[in-house]
């Protein structure tokens, strides 16, 4: 009978087994690394990337902001500048209102009607006069209350003036309704359509 040793055989196989449950241990510990270092790089990569585009975002509107700025300071110039320009139309319509106002001031005046005085305070008329009845005075408001460079006219106050002496030395005097009328004024002759 012959007798085979098996031994080195299962030892073989042992060692075989060995090699490939090392193999497999090292496969899988490669394996591993690799689904964890891959991701990792890829996310490092796509990190950078968006690192990239934030400085470029950031600079994008810190140029924005630059512009946003100049628009607001071209904007508050621009205000100013128009602000100024509609003074210097309003001083010009202000600079011929008042030969307009004195011009109108005397057209309305009827006959039998004088002024005394004439005053203004604030784009507020004060006019003062001497009137031989209240029909005058009446008359005299509604051509005022038709200009353009009055509106708002209003009879302050009348009352009977002392009596004048005849400068031809006759008897008794003239008597006359003393009148105060205010208004408001228009430089620009709108008839205060600007002033609301």
């Amino acid at each position: 009978m012959i007798r085979i040793n098996l031994l080195p055989l299962k030892e073989a196989q042992r060692a075989l087994g060995r090699r490939n449950q090392l193999s497999v241990a090292l496969l899988s510990v490669t394996l591993a690394l690799l689904v964890m270092v891959i991701p990792y790089v890829l996310q490092g990569r796509k990190m950078t990337q968006l690192d990239g585009e934030i400085d470029q975002l950031r600079s994008e509107i810190r140029k924005f902001n630059e512009q946003t700025q100049e628009f607001m300071d071209l904007n508050r110039k621009k205000a100013d500048l128009e602000a100024r320009l509609k003074i210097i139309e309003d001083l010009k319509q202000k600079r011929v209102g008042p030969v307009h106002i004195l011009e109108d001031l005397g057209a309305a005046a009827p006959d039998k009607l004088w002024l005394l005085e004439f005053g203004d305070t604030n784009g507020v008329a004060t006019i003062t006069g001497l009137s031989l009845d209240n029909q005058t005075i009446a008359t005299f408001m509604r051509k005022l209350q038709a200009s353009k460079y009055f509106f708002n006219v209003d009879l302050v106050e009348t009352s009977q003036s002392e009596p004048i002496r005849n400068p031809n030395g006759g008897e008794g005097g003239l008597m006359f309704k003393k009148f105060i009328i205010k208004a408001q004024l228009d430089y620009l002759g709108t008839g205060g359509s600007l002033a609301d």
